[in-house]
C-alpha cells in the first residue's frame, strides 16, 4: 500500500493498509513534503515507513530516513547505522543515538473527528473502555466509579483486542465525556490520550516517557489510580479548570501532536540535522 499523493517525497511504505497508525503517518509525511519543497530537499530523501524495527528494504546512511511505528517494546532500531535519521513512535528506554528523533503516536485511523461539545452539554463524567490486561490495578481503583449514584461514568473491561464499542461509538462517547481516563496498557503510550485531546476532554492518563511534546502539557498525569474518584470530583467541582483543560488539550494536539504538527517537526529537525552535519 502506498499512500496518494505525494509530488516529490520519495516514500517506500511498509505498512499494511489495515494499520491503525497509517493516517496519522501519512499526515505527516504531506507536512514533510511541503516544507522540505521550501529547501529544496524533497526529493533529497527516501522515507521508509516500517513497523518493522531489525531491519530495513533499503540502506543508505546519507539518504534513507524512516518512520518507525508499533515497537511497543520502546526500543532503538537495529538498524541505526543503515539510516541518516529515524523518527519513531514509543521512546525508547536506553539512550537514544544522534539521529533518532522520537514523535507522538497520534490517533487511531478508524476513530472518527466529531465536533467538539463545550463541557457543560456534555453528559457521561468519566469513561474508560479497554482491554483488562496490565490494567488490574486500574480496574480495582476505576469500576467502583460505576457504583456512584451521583456520577455519570462509564467504566468497562472488553472482552478483547478491538472487541470494545466499535470506533465510531467510541469516538461518540469521546465526544460526550467530560473526563477520559488513559491508563497505560503493555507500553507507555496509548493512542486514547491522543484521541481523548482531540475530542476536547480533560485527561487523566498514567505517566508517560518525557518528551518534547509532553513537555507541560495538559495532561493530569498520575502515578497511581487510587484516590482516582477524589481527582475526578475535584474536576468536576472546578467547572472553569474543566473548560480549560478542554481547550488547552484541543490546541495541544493542534500545535503538538497532530499529523501536520508531527511533520512540521520532522521536517525541522531534518534541516537542522543537516546543518549540523
Amino acid at each position: 500500500m502506498s499512500p496518494p499523493g505525494f509530488s516529490r517525497l520519495n516514500v517506500l511504505w511498509e505498512l499494511p493498509e489495515t494499520w491503525c497508525e497509517t493516517d496519522h503517518v501519512a499526515g505527516a509525511l504531506h507536512e514533510v513534503e511541503r516544507r522540505l519543497a521550501r529547501h529544496g530537499l524533497a526529493d533529497s530523501f527516501v522515507f521508509v515507513v516500517t513497523s518493522v524495527a531489525d531491519r530495513l528494504p533499503l540502506k543508505h546512511p546519507g539518504r534513507v530516513i524512516v518512520i518507525q511505528t508499533s515497537d511497543e517494546a520502546h526500543e532503538v532500531p537495529a538498524y541505526m547505522n543503515d539510516a541518516f535519521m529515524v523518527f519513531k513512535v514509543y521512546r525508547p528506554f536506553a539512550q537514544t543515538p544522534d539521529n533518532l528523533r522520537v514523535i507522538p503516536l497520534g490517533c487511531n485511523k478508524d476513530v472518527p473527528v466529531l465536533p467538539s461539545k463545550p463541557m457543560r452539554a456534555r453528559g457521561t463524567d468519566v469513561f474508560f473502555v479497554g482491554r483488562p490486561e496490565f490494567r488490574e490495578e486500574f480496574f480495582a481503583a476505576a469500576l467502583p466509579l460505576n457504583e456512584r449514584p451521583d456520577l455519570a461514568a462509564q467504566v468497562g473491561e472488553a472482552p478483547g483486542f478491538r472487541l470494545g464499542l466499535s470506533p465510531a461509538d467510541y469516538a461518540a462517547v469521546l465526544a460526550d465525556t467530560k473526563i477520559a481516563l488513559s491508563p497505560r496498557g503493555v507500553s507507555h503510550e496509548t493512542f486514547r490520550t491522543y484521541e481523548a485531546l482531540r475530542a476536547g476532554c480533560a485527561v487523566i492518563a498514567a505517566r508517560h516517557l518525557p518528551s518534547w511534546w509532553t513537555d507541560g502539557w495538559p495532561v493530569i498525569e498520575v502515578d497511581d489510580w487510587r484516590g482516582i474518584g477524589d481527582l475526578v470530583d475535584m474536576l468536576r467541582a472546578d467547572p472553569g479548570r474543566l473548560d480549560a483543560l478542554s481547550a488547552q488539550g484541543q490546541t495541544w494536539w493542534r500545535e503538538r501532536c497532530s499529523p501536520e504538527a508531527v511533520g512540521a517537526y520532522i521536517a525541522t529537525e531534518i534541516v537542522a540535522y543537516l546543518e549540523r552535519r
